[in-house]
């Protein structure tokens, strides 16, 4: 998984800061869906829904 960032309101900290999620190796998921014949793309699925959105202050650490 990769680090992906952006800019955010953080409420703990009231002000605007960086916030970083994480990304899945789409790559990787792909080559296992391939090879377990679709099976994972049931994992990869669910990994790409619950990372979606899920981006944490890097000051204190509350999801923005």
């Amino acid at each position: 998984m990769s680090i992906k960032q952006k800019g955010a309101y953080c409420p703990q900290c009231q002000k605007r800061v960086l916030a970083q999620g994480v990304k899945p190796n789409h790559l990787l998921h792909l080559l296992l869906t391939i090879f377990t014949g679709g099976l994972w793309g049931i994992v990869w699925l669910i990994i790409t829904v619950m990372s979606a959105g899920n981006y944490r202050c890097t000051q204190c650490g509350t999801r923005v």
